[in-house]
């Protein structure tokens, strides 16, 4: 019985002890958690501060990035006009000087095709070269429209050297231009009176307009029934140039003498006065149509050209010469013993003969040639003799 009593006294100290070191234990925990959290509490309000430190550091930047772009543009805006200022000055001076005397100073810009700061001046229609359809169209200016478009009819895809290409046919003023250009990409247009879409592909073109060359991206739409066979858009006209809608054609024709293509309004008009816009350029075509003027080619050798005339001129006009020589030969009018030579009564009173296909000369040597020698052989003949007698 004393054992075991003295084992459970034993127990129940040993329980005691553990329920006091597990307190212990539990008190030191809680302590250790309560120091952490103050810890990551002083942490988050540290954080807290610098965040605050760095969008009021972002906020300050913002403004003074705000406050350097506005001072910017003001600088911007001052230099502009300074330089407005200093041209009226010089173009003034410039206009004082050229009529005081004729040295032929002219204004450094020209205000009727651009503006002080440099861009061009579109009028509502203007003239634009395409150098893939080697003419002059005729262009809408408009801002409405996000990219340009040109008219094209037949339109079909093609391969040349691994990329694919646009071939299509222009079609105004009784005209069909065939154009090859390179393919860029389908886009999708949706009309503003029609929900449907509709694809249409879009080539890259060089043009000109007046002194200025670029290269820009077209949509192909039949535009037969519509007043210009090509239309400038946004695409184009950004940061290049100002609309004065109230004029048109101010900047030049690049291509003066090159075929051009008028509004249908226009080309209705000048048809009914009986005018061809293209008559010169019509004139020229068809004399190269008929042949080409030989040329030397240190690379590919003689171009002889098409057309046999044009091809030797050369020939021609030593042929020319020899014709000439021959037909200044003079012939009495009353001498009856004249040769007739195949030429008729009219050719004898004029005093000129002509040669019948049969005579004319081979070589370089002529029929009026050989007689002159005739000529000197028979006076020295008659020379010796004449010597002979008196002796």
């Amino acid at each position: 019985m004393r054992s075991l009593r003295f084992l459970l006294t034993a127990l129940t100290i040993a329980s005691l002890c553990t329920t006091s070191s597990a307190d212990d234990s539990m008190d030191n925990i809680k302590d250790k958690l309560l120091a952490l959290q103050g810890t990551i509490q002083s942490l988050n309000e540290e954080l807290a501060a610098q965040r605050a430190k760095l969008g009021q550091m972002n906020a300050e930047l913002q403004g003074t990035s705000r406050e350097f772009k506005a001072a910017n543009q003001t600088l911007l805006g001052e230099i502009k006009a300074l330089r407005r200022q200093n041209q009226s000055v010089y173009d003034a001076l410039a206009q004082v000087e050229s009529e005081r005397s004729e040295s032929g100073v002219k204004p450094l810009t020209n205000y009727d095709v651009q503006t002080p700061d440099g861009k061009m001046i579109f009028g509502g229609d203007e003239f634009v070269y395409v150098k893939e359809a080697d003419a002059t169209i005729a262009a809408r200016v408009d801002s409405g429209a996000a990219v340009s478009s040109i008219s094209a009819k037949n339109i079909t895809r093609f391969e040349r050297d691994g990329k694919s290409w646009v071939r299509f046919d222009i079609e105004a003023n009784d005209r069909i231009i065939n154009v090859e250009a390179p393919f860029v990409r389908t886009t999708r247009v949706q009309q503003s009176q029609s929900e449907e879409l509709n694809y249409r592909p879009v080539v890259k073109l060089n043009i000109k307009i007046g002194d200025y060359s670029t290269s820009s991206e077209f949509n192909l739409i039949d535009r037969t029934r519509m007043q210009y066979a090509l239309l400038l858009g946004r695409s184009l006209l950004t940061d290049i140039a100002v609309i004065d809608v109230s004029r048109r054609y101010i900047q030049p024709r690049a291509d003066k003498d090159g075929l051009v293509i008028l509004k249908i309004d226009d080309y209705a008009e000048a048809i009914k006065q009986g005018k061809n816009p293209n008559e010169s350029y019509d004139a020229r075509m068809l004399n190269n149509a008929a042949g080409q003027t030989a040329y030397p080619s240190h690379d590919y050798g003689a171009n002889l050209g098409t057309d046999s005339y044009k091809a030797l001129p050369a020939v021609a006009d030593k042929l020319n010469k020899n014709q000439d020589r021959l037909t200044d030969t003079k012939v009495p009018a009353d001498d009856k013993n004249a040769p007739n030579n195949g030429g008729t009564a009219d050719h004898k009173r004029s005093g000129s003969s002509v040669l019948k296909d049969t005579e004319l000369p081979s070589g370089n040597e002529s029929e009026e040639d050989d007689a002159e020698k005739n000529d000197s052989k028979n006076s020295a003949k008659n020379q010796s003799v004449k010597s002979k007698n008196t002796k």
